[in-house]
């Protein structure tokens, strides 16, 4: 992998928790000097 490549991390739900997904975000630093590591987080939203 480049090494100024990003991995995006995933989420993975059963299908019942899949119908309830509202939306989703990538958390990404701003710029690739101020990145944490080269993960790029995943936060799901989902409804009751």
């Amino acid at each position: 992998m480049p090494p100024d490549s990003w991995r995006i991390d995933y989420l993975a739900a059963s299908p019942g928790l899949a119908e309830r997904a509202v939306k989703a975000h990538v958390e990404r630093a701003a710029s690739h000097a101020e990145r944490w590591s080269d993960h790029a987080p995943v936060t799901g939203v989902f409804g009751a």
